[in-house]
């Protein structure tokens, strides 16, 4: 009896045991995590130029308790750095520009403090947000581009401090504002290292008001460098294939005969960078024989003093104008040129189809008018039928009183490639005539052609031009007009109809009528006008230069 006595009491002592420790282990588990019930959820982030805002739902368990929470905002979702922290009584909290900073991706999170009878909860993290900053700075300007400097310019404010000017490699530079630098909202800045991209910042205070990039040009290596009492004529016919002659501000005269580029690929540069100060009278530039090709760049040309006929002519040679020929490249960057009577570009000399070739013609940043007779030429801006050419690019340029049409390459023949026509961020106006095809005659020739982000306006500048603005049939041909303003186009001064668009495709074009006419050189856009934020990037559509 006894012995059942003991084994029965060392039975319910074992099962004491088991009670206490169970018990013990639910006292020790309790305090080490918060309810679920009692953690916020649904975090929310809502962001604009200068703040944000967070919101999220109280716990479950929180209704008629005083809850405060702990916020914190870190750059990486781990919160290894805290960059802002703060508490709050209300499920939501909204920061600013004083709190964090701008263009700078984040992450919040939130937990509710502890109280008196509940643990703090777990944190609950937000998705990424960033304050994506105030955007002052306007659209940087290619011709204030220079190799050591910068003009850049912003919306006038009172209160902007400085430009700070990071460079990829390198220290960063600080360009202190004055009250009138801040009201002019321009600022020139040298000191800058060529060949160089460069993150620009505003800042009124410690305060971010706007970011660009730009990225300075490469160094010019000038063969040679001549001055306005210098003989430029002789110098062109003394440079050897390569050369880049510069040419120091002031106006210089080939009037007196044709300007020859024979068999060799130069350049003519202002050493300003800058075309209203530098200046060539001009009679005619020749590309001659294989291997000839031509950039010009930062200079205003003028044919009106030599009553010059074309401004650039591909010729085979000077005793045949026929013979065949393979040039480089034509280039006409950051100019201004004007007053030749019959056409802007002349490449139909060839005695055959493909004759002539070339491989690629730009004109960027640049301003051409009164080139064609004002649209009474026989002769298109680009007159290049029976050229054999890749491309042809015309961007971020002004073309105004030319010639009756805009390109030709009409004779047939079949090329090594098809041809690529790219016309986009410029404003033509003013232009078309001779019963041509104001925009396009390719025929029945394949070719890609397209206009972008641009303003076409007010045709014909003279008689009439065919009802088609396009002509283009080719098998293959790929067509294409977007993004595109246009009004006035006619068939004809008076009494027209509208102008159709042949075989392209249209999309995102518009009609805004801007109050332009034939004699009009101002092309500013209204301030406030959809116009200036319709491009495929969000900015003005035509020559940015008139956005300004």
């Amino acid at each position: 009896m006894k012995k059942y006595i003991n084994r029965l009491g060392f039975k319910i002592t074992f099962l004491l045991g088991i009670v206490i420790s169970i018990s013990a282990c639910k006292k020790d588990d309790q305090p080490k995590a918060a309810a679920r019930s009692f953690k916020p959820s649904d975090v929310k982030v809502s962001a604009s130029a200068t703040s944000a805002k967070l919101t999220w739902t109280a716990p479950l368990m929180s209704a008629g308790k005083a809850l405060k929470y702990s916020i914190d905002f870190s750059t990486d979702s781990l919160f290894s750095s805290i960059k802002y922290s703060t508490t709050s009584d209300t499920t939501g909290i909204s920061v600013t520009e004083d709190n964090l900073s701008v263009r700078t991706k984040y992450f919040a999170r939130v937990k509710a403090n502890a109280t008196e009878t509940q643990p703090e909860s777990k944190y609950l993290v937000s998705s990424s947000f960033q304050l994506t900053g105030i955007q002052l700075f306007l659209p940087v300007r290619d011709s204030e581009i220079k190799e050591t400097g910068i003009t850049l310019r912003y919306t006038p404010t009172v209160g902007l401090t400085s430009i700070v000017l990071t460079p990829s490699t390198g220290n960063a530079i600080t360009a202190t504002l004055s009250t009138g630098d801040a009201a002019a909202g321009l600022k020139a800045i040298t000191g800058l290292t060529a060949g160089i991209k460069y993150n620009a910042e505003l800042f009124a205070g410690t305060k971010s008001k706007g970011i660009t990039t730009f990225t300075t040009q490469m160094p010019t290596s000038y063969t040679t460098v001549i001055s306005a009492t210098d003989d430029l004529a002789a110098t062109i016919a003394a440079a050897t294939n390569g050369a880049v002659i510069g040419l120091n501000p002031g106006t210089y005269n080939l009037t007196a005969a044709t300007t020859f580029i024979t068999q060799k690929t130069i350049t003519l540069k202002s050493t300003s960078g800058n075309a209203t100060d530098t200046k060539i009278n001009y009679k005619e530039f020749d590309l001659e024989g294989t291997g000839a090709g031509l950039t010009l760049s930062g200079l205003e040309l003028d044919g009106t003093p030599g009553a010059s006929p074309y401004f650039i002519n591909l010729i085979g040679s000077q005793t045949n104008n026929a013979s065949a020929a393979t040039f480089t490249n034509l280039v006409i960057d950051n100019c201004i040129a004007h007053g030749s009577t019959t056409a802007f570009l002349r490449g139909d000399r060839g005695g055959a189809a493909k004759d002539f070739k070339i491989t690629g013609i730009t004109v960027n940043n640049s301003i051409v008018y009164d080139m064609g007779a004002n649209g009474t030429s026989t002769y298109y801006t680009f007159n290049i039928t029976k050229l054999q050419f890749n491309t042809l690019t015309v961007s971020k340029s002004t073309f105004y009183n030319c010639g009756p049409g805009l390109v030709l390459t009409s004779t047939a023949f079949v090329g090594d490639q098809t041809p690529t026509v790219l016309i986009s961020y410029s404003t033509i106006n003013a232009f078309g005539g001779s019963a041509k095809y104001a925009l396009l005659d390719a025929n029945t020739n394949p070719i890609n052609f397209s206009i972008q982000n641009s303003i076409l306006a007010n045709t014909p500048r003279a008689g009439t031009v065919n009802a088609a603005a396009i002509r283009g049939t080719g098998a293959g041909s790929s067509i294409t007009i977007s993004n595109t303003n246009y009004f006035n186009l006619n068939s004809a001064l008076t009494g027209g109809t509208a102008l159709t668009f042949g075989t392209a495709t249209l999309s995102v074009t518009q009609q805004q009528n801007l109050g332009w006419t034939a004699s009009t050189t101002d092309f500013t856009l209204p301030v406030g006008s959809t116009l200036r934020t319709s491009s495929t990037t969000g900015t003005a559509i035509g020559d940015p230069r008139w956005a300004f």
